[in-house]
């Protein structure tokens, strides 16, 4: 359940290449679906690791995917392609954190509510989800929310995680096995309660 869209079903992540971002610099709009689709999961995890938000989350990808059309002409390739949208994902979204800080609503887990108009399971079913994730990831400190969310949420694996991060790898597998035992230990508290 924790995808931009909404749908638990999505493909793998793949990474863009010079090649694509060139077609997509071209105006290829096949080339910009591709680029999409092979990339938002990953983006979406990122924004909601940095917004904890997942409605703020998917209009701030809307806003990533915007910005990568408008200026796509200015990434210079270094085979790096999703370094580059990585930071215009991070940069939008600590826009708004701090745009939300000046207007007194920095905590995005208190703003949320849920609808009074929860119908069907599939419905309840996404707002519990979407509670427990807003849970977990207050519990859990940046860098694992991130590492966490690009592996579940974005089915990336560790080598793409700690590649795309310029983190070493075993810092990726020892902090996701943080937060696994930190969200373990976090929901065994609760079943007690």
């Amino acid at each position: 359940m924790l995808s931009g869209n909404g749908n638990s079903n999505h493909q793998s992540y793949q990474a863009p290449t010079d090649q694509l971002m060139r077609q997509v610099a071209a105006g290829d709009d096949q080339a910009f679906a591709q680029l999409y689709l092979g990339t938002q999961h990953a983006i979406y995890a990122l924004l909601l690791s940095l917004v904890k938000n997942p409605a703020t989350a998917e209009d701030l990808m809307q806003d990533t995917y915007l910005s990568i059309r408008q200026s796509v002409n200015a990434y210079i390739p270094q085979g790096k392609p999703m370094a580059w949208i990585f930071t215009i994902a991070k940069n939008l979204a600590y826009q708004e954190l701090r745009r939300a800080k000046k207007q007194g609503t920095d905590s995005y887990d208190d703003n949320e509510e849920i609808s009074d108009e929860i119908s069907s399971e599939d419905e309840i079913s996404q707002a519990l989800d979407n509670i427990v994730l807003r849970s977990a990831l207050t519990i859990l400190e940046e860098r694992e929310r991130k590492i966490v969310l690009l592996h579940v949420a974005a089915g990336m694996k560790f080598v793409e995680i700690a590649s795309l991060t310029e983190t070493p790898l075993g810092t990726v597998l020892s902090s996701y096995h943080r937060a696994m035992r930190k969200l373990q230990k976090s929901v065994r508290e609760e079943s007690v309660q």
